[in-house]
C-alpha cells in the first residue's frame, strides 16, 4: 500500500460554487464525463460533492495536494455497469502515481443530504 486518503465537503458548498460561478467552477473541476453522469435531477450536488471529495482524497493519499501542473479533471470519476466507483488518473497526476508505482486506486463514497465523504487507497506494484 502506498497511501489513504480521505476528505469530507458540504453539499451546499459545492451547490453554492455552482450556482455562483455556473459552468466555469464546473468545467474547471469536472470532466464532461462527470458532468454528464450527474445530470440536472434532485441528486446532483450530491453527486457532484462526492466526486469532489474523491478528487481530494486522491491528492491527498498520493501526498501531493494539487500542484503545479496538476488539474482537477486529471482525477476523474467513473462508473461502471454496477454503479461502483472507479478512479481513472491523466496528466500530471497520472505521471505522479506512475513515480510512485501506484498500480491500483480503490475509492469508496458516501453521501447525506449536508455531506459528501469519499476515502481512497492506493496501492504499489509488488516485484
Amino acid at each position: 500500500m502506498y497511501g489513504i486518503g480521505i476528505d469530507i465537503v458540504e453539499v451546499k458548498r459545492i451547490q453554492e460554487a455552482s450556482r455562483r460561478w455556473s459552468t466555469r467552477f464546473e468545467r474547471r473541476i469536472y470532466t464532461h464525463q462527470e458532468l454528464t453522469y450527474c445530470g440536472d435531477g434532485p441528486s446532483r450536488y450530491w453527486r457532484l460533492a462526492a466526486r469532489f471529495a474523491a478528487k481530494e482524497a486522491t491528492l491527498k493519499a498520493l501526498g501531493t495536494g494539487l500542484t503545479t501542473g496538476m488539474r482537477w479533471q486529471d482525477v476523474e470519476i467513473q462508473t461502471d455497469v454496477s454503479g461502483k466507483p472507479e478512479i481513472v488518473l491523466y496528466g500530471e497526476v497520472r505521471r505522479c502515481a506512475d513515480e510512485r508505482n501506484i498500480s491500483s486506486v480503490f475509492v469508496s463514497m458516501s453521501h447525506t443530504n449536508v455531506y459528501a465523504i469519499a476515502q481512497v487507497t492506493l496501492c504499489t506494484c509488488i516485484s
